[in-house]
């Protein structure tokens, strides 16, 4: 893992100058919440659903919307979008990490509307093409938990979410 280097720098304003003094040096390892279980979990379930829904996506037919499994994927679907929310809920009573805090958000709201995508579709095509659309989220719900946070800003989940996002 790459570490990251922190140069803490003391400004002193002298008689018409500025200075800079390095003070300390701190190695900080990135932070990844995949370790935890909460979200350690969350990996492991969007991982099986990818599975699911690459499966699906083979031979997509309406009849499979008619049928039990079909239930089932979606309330995993439905459980994976509420922890999902919950993660963001976790993020922001901590404080810590922005972007993901607001990523989790987007994507607990993307994975009921690419549910809700499959639900209307009106073809064999349609579903498909939705069933493509659900991996590469479930894609993104692996990745933005596994990837460790390199950058905090927090603006886009400000500007997409509003300020209590």
């Amino acid at each position: 893992m790459k570490r990251a280097v922190i140069a803490v720098l003391l400004c002193l304003s002298l008689p018409g100058q500025l200075m800079a003094q390095p003070l300390d040096t701190v190695a900080v390892e990135p932070i990844s919440l995949a370790q935890e279980p909460f979200y350690s979990n969350i990996i492991a379930d969007a991982t099986r659903l990818r599975a699911q829904t690459e499966e699906f996506a083979t031979r997509p037919s309406l009849q499979w919307l008619k049928s039990q499994h079909f239930r089932m994927y979606a309330e995993a679907v439905t459980e994976l979008a509420a922890r999902d929310m919950k993660g963001h809920d976790d993020l922001k009573a901590r404080g810590t990490d922005n972007d993901l805090k607001c990523i989790l958000k987007g994507v607990s709201i993307d994975l009921r509307l690419k549910l809700d995508a499959m639900r209307s579709a009106r073809s064999d095509h349609d579903l498909g093409r939705a069933l493509e659309d659900m991996t590469l989220l479930l894609d993104d719900n692996i990745d933005v938990v596994t990837t460790p946070a390199t950058a905090v800003s927090g603006l886009d989940c400000v500007i997409e979410f509003g300020p209590d996002a």
